[in-house]
């Protein structure tokens, strides 16, 4: 038989209050049952822990050494369950998101904030990885969920994905001020592009990837490529060519020396979508997070 809280528990409450029937009574327990307990944990430990008198009972040298551990053990225990009730409740809990950098600063600094008003004591560890990389740690177990834009039906099953469309937001056109493009009036044509001019985000980004297909271009040694999407925006901004940029990012690029312009119809867009593996049991705090932006 191996030790039990419990007798821990009636240990003490024996100690506090002086005798058996005092203890069984604050215990809510039969007194032969609280008897049978404490004999059963001196027989565990091999030596008797308390001496029986016909008014009261008092400590062994042994007994005083295991109320001493015991009441630390209990205290400890107590803390725990404390701690996982604040975690249920949403005062505290760690949330790893993983998000692709071309809409982590734009998406996620408002919500972050206005979650955090309601639950302060969660942790939110926001993880830039690219598509491929957020689906990979969400499905190796290292992010509790991922937001990301499109993602194709075979990497939906592949993976078994849960997968909930956000919105979808309009690719526009940026380019520097001095460009003809931006001297035209109204929304620019797709087959005005000078195709030779886009500059694309390296391979692995979804943003770069969807460049090439709005566009119709392919990869190639002599179009101007980086990593990021704010070297991109410096890039147009110093007359180097132009690029695709989704419309909330856009909205950073104003008073740059960048002008963006929308496409006509029918305009280019993108999905943003959540996402997290099917057979994932998230935690309370994990998963109030997913049902805020879900709602937002």
């Amino acid at each position: 038989m191996a030790m039990e809280l419990r007798q821990f528990r009636y240990l003490c409450a024996v100690v506090d209050h002086g005798t058996f029937t005092a203890a069984a009574q604050q215990c809510a327990i039969a007194q032969p049952s609280l008897s049978q307990q404490i004999q059963s944990l001196e027989e565990e430990l091999g030596q008797p822990l308390l001496v029986r008198h016909p008014r009261k009972v008092t400590l062994t040298q042994a007994g005083e050494m295991v109320v001493k551990r015991a009441r630390l053990i209990l205290q400890e225990t107590g803390q725990l369950q404390a701690d996982m009730e604040r975690r249920t409740g949403l005062l505290e809990g760690n949330v790893e998101v993983g998000v692709i950098p071309t809409m982590a600063p734009y998406v996620m600094p408002k919500r972050v904030k206005a979650f955090l008003k309601l639950h302060p004591g969660v942790h939110i560890q926001i993880r830039e990885r690219r598509t491929s990389r957020v689906i990979d740690d969400l499905v190796a177990g290292n992010l509790d969920f991922g937001i990301i834009s499109d993602i194709t039906n075979a990497e939906r099953q592949k993976y078994s994905l849960w997968v909930k469309e956000l919105l979808r937001e309009r690719l526009q056109v940026a380019m520097p001020e001095g460009h003809r493009l931006a001297k035209a009036k109204g929304p620019v044509d797709m087959d005005q592009l000078p195709k030779e001019e886009i500059i694309v985000l390296g391979d692995g980004h979804c943003l770069g990837d969807q460049t090439l297909s709005v566009c119709r271009i392919r990869r190639s040694p002599d179009r101007l490529e980086c990593e990021q999407i704010e070297t991109l925006f410096a890039m147009v901004a110093a007359g180097l060519g132009l690029a695709i940029v989704p419309e909330m990012a856009s909205q950073r690029l104003i008073g740059s020396g960048v002008v963006v312009k929308p496409f006509r119809n029918p305009e280019p867009t993108r999905a943003i979508n959540l996402i997290k593996r099917r057979s994932a049991t998230l935690s309370p705090a994990a998963e109030a997070l997913l049902s805020f932006f879900e709602a937002s």
